[in-house]
């Protein structure tokens, strides 16, 4: 049974740029300044994002 997963452009955006991340097309530098975080908090981000997934 397929699952939809309703989120805001916000959340897709930083759903993106985390997969940048992960593919290594973007670092955690340039993705805090994309997403006007601090780096802490895009760490914080990857880690939510490998322990629970997208």
């Amino acid at each position: 049974m397929p699952c939809l997963i309703t989120m805001s452009q916000k959340e897709l955006h930083r759903l993106e740029v985390v997969q940048k991340i992960r593919d290594l097309r973007l670092s955690v530098v340039q993705a805090a300044e994309l997403l006007g975080l601090s780096r802490s908090q895009v760490h914080r981000l990857l880690q939510a994002y490998d322990r629970d997934g997208p």
